[in-house]
């Protein structure tokens, strides 16, 4: 397996990481998202990297790098606007102003880091499409 790819993996790999201590600060804090946006998550947040990660995996490495890149920019596009950008219960701004101070700290780094991997992710998924 080749260092782009290896670099690829390890890039989807930590997005679920941290989406996953982002989605535990959701919960715990009471920030609910519309269904909407639920299904917008499910699908292109949640597992549309993991499908991009099992095509690199299996070697099929256009369509896994297409789905890499798309997803991530998706993710990156919806969570900078709706944690930066629109005011709502989802900005970081709000969160800071919630009693569960250690959790809306998470959420608060899981929410800029996520977007420094989404970020990482386009780039990682471009360079995965310029070696297939």
């Amino acid at each position: 397996m080749s260092k782009v790819i290896r670099l690829a993996l390890a890039v989807i790999i930590a997005h679920t990481v941290v989406l996953s201590l982002h989605s535990a600060a959701h919960q715990v804090l009471g920030v609910e998202a519309s269904q909407a946006q639920l299904f917008f998550i499910v699908i292109v947040i949640m597992i549309a990297p993991l499908v991009a990660g099992l095509l690199l995996w299996k070697r099929m490495l256009t369509a896994g790098a297409v789905l890499m890149v798309c997803s991530m920019a998706g993710a990156l596009i919806f969570g900078v606007y709706n944690h930066f950008v629109a005011i709502s219960p989802d900005h970081v701004s709000h969160i800071a102003r919630l009693p569960q101070k250690n959790w809306a700290i998470i959420f608060q780094t899981t929410a800029a880091l996520l977007a420094l991997v989404e970020a990482f992710g386009i780039w990682a998924g471009i360079r995965t499409l310029k070696k297939s």
